[in-house]
């Protein structure tokens, strides 16, 4: 397991980019969850109602799952919840590879 202190499982659901009429890519749906591995959620955003919106959560998720790109979902099996990445940077341990981590940057995300 290469994050330490996981408190969840956490797993992927890579987006399905399509482009609309004027060409601009978009997420519209997203594939099967994949690779579920344990997870840790560093940091959340205070409850919505903020004037721009609920900000971003921090997730420390499992190297498993890389790549994550922009717009992929996390998604928390046990509980439902999912985010959107908006960043996803490798963590490489220099000394010790099994202590590798990937660090995220994501918006909840509510289906509509």
């Amino acid at each position: 397991m290469a994050v330490t202190l996981a408190s969840t499982m956490l797993g992927k659901r890579p987006a399905v980019l399509t482009r609309d009429g004027h060409g601009t890519r978009s997420a519209t749906q997203w594939g099967p969850l994949q690779a579920v591995s344990p997870g840790h959620i560093l940091s959340e955003p205070a409850a919505d109602g903020e004037k721009n919106g609920p900000g971003t959560a921090t997730l420390a998720v499992d190297p498993a799952l890389w790549p994550l790109d922009a717009r992929d979902l996390v998604v928390e099996p046990g509980t439902g919840r999912q985010w959107t990445v908006v960043t996803a940077d490798l963590r490489k341990h220099s000394a010790a590879p099994v202590l590798n981590w990937v660090k995220v940057e994501a918006r909840p995300y509510e289906a509509r």
